[in-house]
């Protein structure tokens, strides 16, 4: 995920920021779980509650030095662990939970409270994830948790008992673009429109997919599935997009399973999709539809993880996996 996606306004979660208010006082709970699918905010959403939490739940707080320092991760006060780019797993380590339990002494050079962001909680490993449930299980006064997850099923029940949830639904297009533009792109707004509808209106998505050029990618994918002729030299950009491999799988299984779920649910009603397709996605749909039907294309995407699971596992080419993927639609 793009790093500088950080501001500190947001847009379409003021009812989340009212709850987390409200229940903190009345409840008194140090470890919130933020959930909701990627590129929602959760993270820009994590920071702007620490500064609250860190300035003493002062009125002013927006405007302090702290929040300053909170929002550049330069306070004492905030730790934040997030997968590291030399982790080829993309998972977070045990050795980073162990680090952060090591060198945490619980104190701070102020009477301010503390807090740690994890983000993607559920992207630990099983080990750091029994690491950080010791953490969890008694935190001393004035420590508060955020942790931040797509997905709950890879995190440990005990973990999610012990946590406030605070539920991120996705936003609407307009806010999207809205976010997009006060993150200063230079799209015009028929851009931004299928930015915003590629991302499924996910602002950090959106400006990830805007960081890597990947609206031109995502139409040259679309032809590949029209003419059998495109997919060897596709299947080679999609799989050096960027020089991260973790980036180029979650890339590719972003475009193709957006296309799968997309032909799932058109084969079942055109109209639960028709309004945010965008280039020649409705040819593409009709093509895909017209050899498979939902059962059909549920197997697909079982075969697509699978694929993507090997790459991840065994090191094995990307760029064939692709490759071999789609010369199945033709």
């Amino acid at each position: 995920m793009n790093e500088n996606i950080i501001f500190k306004k947001v847009i379409g979660l003021d009812h989340v920021i009212i709850d987390f208010k409200k229940n903190i006082f009345s409840r008194n709970n140090q470890i919130w779980m933020l959930i909701g699918k990627r590129g929602v905010g959760k993270r820009t959403l994590s920071m702007r509650l620490s500064a609250y939490i860190i300035n003493n739940f002062s009125d002013g707080w927006e405007s302090s030095q702290l929040t300053n320092e909170i929002f550049n991760k330069e306070n004492d006060n905030l730790f934040y662990i997030a997968p590291i780019d030399e982790n080829k797993s993309g998972q977070i380590t045990k050795v980073q939970i162990d680090v952060l339990l090591s060198n945490f002494k619980f104190f701070s050079n102020n009477f301010n409270k503390r807090v740690v962001i994890i983000d993607k909680l559920n992207l630990l490993t099983s080990s750091a994830m029994n690491s950080m449930l010791k953490m969890l299980e008694e935190p001393p006064n004035g420590l508060y948790f955020f942790l931040i997850v797509d997905e709950l099923k890879n995190v440990l029940n005990t973990i999610q008992s012990r946590s406030q949830k605070l539920l991120i639904n996705k936003l609407n297009k307009e806010d999207c673009i809205e976010i997009l533009k006060q993150n200063n792109c230079k799209e015009n707004d028929d851009k931004l429109n299928e930015i915003a509808n590629l991302s499924d209106f996910s602002p950090g998505i959106a400006l990830e997919l805007i960081s890597l050029s990947a609206t031109n990618l995502y139409q040259e994918l679309l032809n590949a599935f029209l003419k059998k002729n495109k997919i060897q030299v596709l299947s080679k950009k999609l799989a050096t997009s960027s020089k991260n491999l973790l980036s180029n799988i979650w890339l590719a299984e972003f475009f193709l399973k957006r296309l799968l779920i997309l032909g799932i649910k058109y084969s079942i009603d055109q109209r639960l999709v028709e309004k945010n397709l965008i280039f020649n996605e409705v040819e593409v749909l009709k093509t895909i539809n017209k050899n498979n039907d939902k059962n059909d294309l549920l197997e697909v995407i079982d075969n697509l993880n699978s694929r993507l699971d090997r790459v991840k596992k065994y090191n094995l080419g990307l760029e064939l996996e692709i490759f071999q993927f789609l010369n199945k639609f033709h």
